[in-house]
């Protein structure tokens, strides 16, 4: 039996490709820092990081069933400049501390200190984050412009290992589309050529954000870019519900508002609109009335979920997390939802009042409300 001891270390490293940039005086430099007293970083300016560079090649990033795919070279250089892809000039930050204490029964430590790394990904990463964006801030956002590879690191002794992934695979469908699916898209044109204006410029951002999040890859921006058309067909629908007179009435208090208070005119104008605003129903206000009427299987579950999405969202934007999750297990635990599930259902629901968003062997099944589960 083997005994972890206090030398073992783990930690975690992002290398940059620092395109333009350069030291003016020298060829290199290091830097060593502490970080909350329990963290060391090591930050290294110049052409030949520590921890050598990888790259990959020729990777595919979808699989479809029946067809080749290709999952590249990927390839690993001690020495930077042996890279013709990236550099001459690296930014390389490694963070680290020591391991909890570990005891192998077969002296494997070397991969439970791996593991133990990378259940603390996480950790490790907002220690970079916070040093890389500092050097952005106040150097320039050059240095940090191309994250080009990020590893978990275990030191056992002073030699360190390291763990690389390479691009994910997306599984896709074979999609074949048929001779109705043509003819619903003609029917859709014709509704298209009488479209004013001012509606299509609303109707194309939402799918503006749509468009985004079904190529974004990053499971935060994902996040981000699934919530902003949901917001908007919420925010379209709660200004619906104030009248046209009253939006009228509200004009003209504006402007009686700029011609008779004077220098008091900003401040007595935003607090007016803060009131006016009070009209319109809030996001959760206007998503389940949107919910009720719809009218879809669970759509009492899709309101709890929709009710988590946006809790999370508020604490990403308000700095309190960046933690988001796509899918939930709704409080009576026999359903989920998925975020870009709801999304689509709901933003579909909208243009084209039906359920008939697109099929997907991904799309996860809603089963319809058993009454016994309401006596």
């Amino acid at each position: 039996m083997t005994n972890g001891n206090e030398k073992n270390r783990i930690g975690y490293r992002y290398l940059f490709d620092s395109k333009g940039c350069s030291l003016s005086s020298r060829e290199e430099a290091k830097i060593n820092l502490i970080v909350s007293e329990k963290y060391d970083v090591q930050i290294y300016f110049g052409p030949k990081p520590q921890h050598g560079i990888q790259s990959e090649s020729n990777c595919s990033k979808y699989f479809i069933p029946g067809e080749p795919a290709s999952f590249g070279t990927v390839e690993f250089k001690k020495n930077a400049d042996q890279s013709s892809k990236y550099g001459p000039f690296f930014l390389e930050i490694v963070v680290s501390t020591e391991a909890n204490e570990i005891v192998s029964d077969n002296g494997a430590i070397r991969d439970l200190l791996l593991k133990q790394s990378e259940g603390r990904r996480g950790e490790f990463k907002n220690i970079i984050n916070l040093v890389a964006g500092i050097i952005g801030l106040r150097f320039h956002r050059q240095f940090i412009l191309e994250l080009i590879g990020e590893n978990v690191l275990a030191w056992e002794g002073e030699v360190p290992a390291f763990e690389y992934a390479g691009t994910a695979l997306e599984i896709l469908e074979r999609l074949p589309l048929n001779d109705n699916g043509i003819k619903h898209l003609e029917v859709i044109g014709k509704k298209l050529k009488t479209l004013p204006y001012e509606d299509m410029q609303e109707y194309s951002l939402i799918f503006h954000w749509l468009l985004r999040a079904w190529h974004e890859r990053d499971i935060l921006y994902n996040f981000i870019d699934l919530f902003i058309p949901l917001e908007c067909v919420l925010n379209m629908l709660s200004n619906a519900k104030i009248s046209i007179e009253d939006k009228h009435k509200a004009k003209t208090i504006r402007a009686s508002i700029r011609k008779h208070t004077g220098e008091n005119s900003k401040d007595l104008l935003h607090f007016f609109n803060k009131l006016f605003e009070r009209l319109r129903p809030t996001l959760e206000e206007a998503f389940i009335e949107l919910a009720q009427t719809a009218k879809f299987p669970g759509w009492e579950n899709d309101i709890e979920a929709f009710r988590n999405f946006k809790r999370m969202r508020n604490d990403l934007f308000h700095g309190r997390s960046k933690d988001v999750q796509h899918k939930l297990s709704i409080s009576n635990k026999k359903e989920s939802r998925e975020f870009s599930d709801l999304v689509e259902r709901y933003v579909n629901y909208f243009f084209f009042k039906d359920n008939k968003v697109y099929r997907s062997r991904w799309r996860p099944e809603i089963r319809e409300k058993d009454n016994n589960e309401n006596n």
